[in-house]
Order: structure tokens, then C-alpha cells, then sequence
């Protein structure tokens, strides 16, 4: 049995890493494993922060009976073709998958986040799209009867809901870095991502210019690992479309981390955060972050014990993800949606 995965050659961020953690994990496990780059993506360089793990490429799938081919939720169409290999679908940030990603423009962005493009009527136009596309790729017929994983409980659950189908929990992990220490002599400043955030951010910078704000773009891998590691609050008040992995590393580099109480981090599966360390998104989300801050200024030492749960889960998450790909792909145990206790936590 060999395992397919299908991959955008030379892209480097969250999803990406997830896909090369798979096959990794797979080969470590003594299982025939390859990436595949998605077409049109070939020609790319392979990223080189992801050289580490052992992820090897094949050229083209195998279509064989016994074999399994993975791709991620934005590339479900690849699995058309199969007619003998097991297909799954991996729904890594859920809210992007073309999908659902009416379903997230509808329900999860607030007022300040909105465009053009997600207001009507431009909205009913896209969903009239959305559902002709469905129809004439053949993509709704074919998420009826191939395989579903799902990175967070809040995808698993959101799969089940809208397609009625019981996938598997695969998540990921976050790669070992150093620890960082307390509280104690770090910068009172909000370091966050502004890829998740910036409408929001900006709003909040514009209310309160007197508090620092760290936007962690434009810097290498150690900057950013620095940044947090000298920053008292990480704020992420994005929409969370899966279990993001950028929190997580705040938290282990010590940072007290605020997220908003929405998409992944609103259930206590995906990010067990204390929830005076979730804030509400209603009626003001940016009033709502300013009172959290002030709250861990108050007294951080409080606040970063109260994440001290949250920051033991973190380096146990290879051990669990290893386990979770065994389940699935060597002893076929389907249906774990990452909330019930299972055998392998």
C-alpha cells in the first residue's frame, strides 16, 4: 500500500507543512509514503524550511487498488479521476475550502471585515456560482463518496453538519522550539499575525495608539520566534478556520495568548485556552480585546499560569498525530472526531 499526497510545491505556510508532517509520519512508521506536487506547481522550488522531514515526491499517483491518495480541501477535484485508490479529502483550513467558504463569508466575518465581494448582492451571485459549480465539476456528488479528514475538531464537525459525513481526525503539530520563559521582564506589547487580523488591528491601533502592537511580518523564522519570546500578549482575532498553529507557537515561546471566541478557538477541543482568554466578538470585538489586555497586564504572572494546560498539550502533539495517522492509515479505525476520548491521547 502506498499513500499519496498532494501538495503545492514551494509554498510554505501552515497547510503545506501539514501535508510534508503526514508523509513524514507515514515513512516513520515504516508505511510508503510521497508527496505529489499539485499540477501546475512542478516547476516551483521545493521550500527549504520543510528539508527535514522526510517527504520524498513521486511524479504521478498510482491508482491502485489499495493505495490512498490525500488531498487538501482545496484541491478535492484531483480525486475525480480515481478509480481503484481510496480518496480523502483533508480539510485543513475549512473556511477557505471553495466548499464552504460562502458558508464563512455569510456567517463568520463581522462587520469590519466585510467587502464588496462578501456583501449582497455580490454574496447571492457567488452562492448561485458556488452551487452551479457543485453541479457541473461533479465536486458535490464526489464529497459524497470519498474519504474526509479533518484537522480540528471545528472542521470535523462543520464537515458533518453540511455533508453529513463522519470524517477522521488528522490534525498536525507544532515543530519543537525553545520554551520561552514567564512573564517576568518581557516587553508590555501585543505582538500579532496580520495576515489574520489587519482590518481589526488596524481599528484597534487607531483606538489606542499608546499600546504597542507588533505586526510579525516581513521577518525570518528566528524573528518572529524572538518577537514572541519578548512580547507579553500574542492577539489573534482572526476567524480561526482550522486549528491554527501560530498561537500555538506564541504559547510555547511564553507569550500569553488572546484569541477571538470564533471559528477553531471558540470549542476548548482545538484550542483549550481559559476562556477569560477568549474574547467575544460582540458587540464590540475590539473594545472586547482592549478589556483582555488590560486584564493580563493587571497581573501577567496569573495570566500565563492560567495557560500552563494549554502549553503542556503542545509538545505531546507529534505523539498524538502520529497516533491519529496510525488509526487511519494502518489499522483503519475511522470516525474519531478529536473530542471523544480515544485510545490514542
Amino acid at each position: 500500500m502506498t499513500t499519496y499526497v498532494y501538495y503545492p510545491r514551494g509554498l510554505a505556510t501552515g497547510g503545506p507543512e501539514a501535508l510534508h508532517q503526514l508523509v513524514d509520519s507515514l515513512r516513520r512508521q515504516g508505511q510508503d509514503a510521497y508527496l505529489v506536487p499539485i499540477p501546475g506547481t512542478a516547476g516551483a522550488e521545493r521550500a527549504e524550511r520543510y528539508a527535514h522531514y522526510d517527504a520524498p515526491e513521486a511524479g504521478a499517483v498510482d491508482d491502485a487498488r489499495g493505495n490512498i491518495v490525500v488531498v487538501p480541501e482545496t484541491q478535492a477535484l484531483l480525486l475525480k479521476p480515481l478509480r481503484r485508490a481510496q480518496g480523502y479529502v483533508w480539510w485543513l483550513s475549512i473556511d477557505y475550502a471553495p466548499r464552504f467558504v460562502i458558508e464563512r463569508d455569510t456567517t463568520s466575518l463581522l462587520p469590519i471585515e466585510r467587502t464588496r465581494n462578501t456583501r449582497f448582492p455580490l454574496l447571492q451571485v457567488r452562492r448561485v456560482k458556488r452551487l452551479a459549480r457543485g453541479i457541473a465539476t461533479g465536486e458535490d456528488a464526489l464529497l459524497q463518496r470519498v474519504g474526509h479528514l479533518a484537522q480540528s475538531h471545528y472542521a470535523w464537525s462543520h464537515v458533518f453538519a453540511h455533508l453529513g459525513r463522519a470524517g477522521s481526525i488528522v490534525s498536525d503539530y507544532t515543530p519543537q522550539v525553545a520554551t520561552g520563559a514567564g512573564s517576568a521582564d518581557r516587553i508590555a506589547r501585543i505582538a500579532y499575525n496580520p495576515a489574520k487580523s489587519r482590518p481589526i488591528m488596524a481599528e484597534f491601533a487607531r483606538r489606542w495608539p499608546g499600546i504597542e502592537l507588533l505586526p510579525l511580518q516581513n521577518m525570518t523564522g528566528a524573528e518572529v520566534a524572538q518577537a514572541l519570546e519578548s512580547s507579553l500578549v500574542y492577539l489573534d482575532l482572526g476567524a480561526h478556520p482550522g486549528k491554527d498553529r501560530m498561537p500555538r507557537e506564541a504559547a510555547l515561546a511564553g507569550s500569553v495568548v488572546l484569541v477571538a471566541n470564533r471559528g477553531a478557538a471558540a470549542n476548548g477541543v482545538d484550542v483549550p485556552l481559559p476562556q477569560a482568554h477568549k474574547i467575544d466578538v460582540l458587540p464590540d470585538i475590539v473594545a472586547n480585546a482592549k478589556r483582555a489586555y488590560d486584564a493580563v497586564l493587571a497581573d501577567p504572572a496569573a495570566a500565563h499560569a492560567a495557560q500552563a494546560d494549554y502549553r503542556a498539550r503542545i509538545p505531546r502533539e507529534r505523539d498524538v498525530f502520529d497516533a491519529e495517522v496510525a488509526a487511519v492509515f494502518i489499522d483503519g479505525k475511522l470516525g474519531a472526531d478529536g473530542a471523544s476520548p480515544t485510545p490514542f491521547k
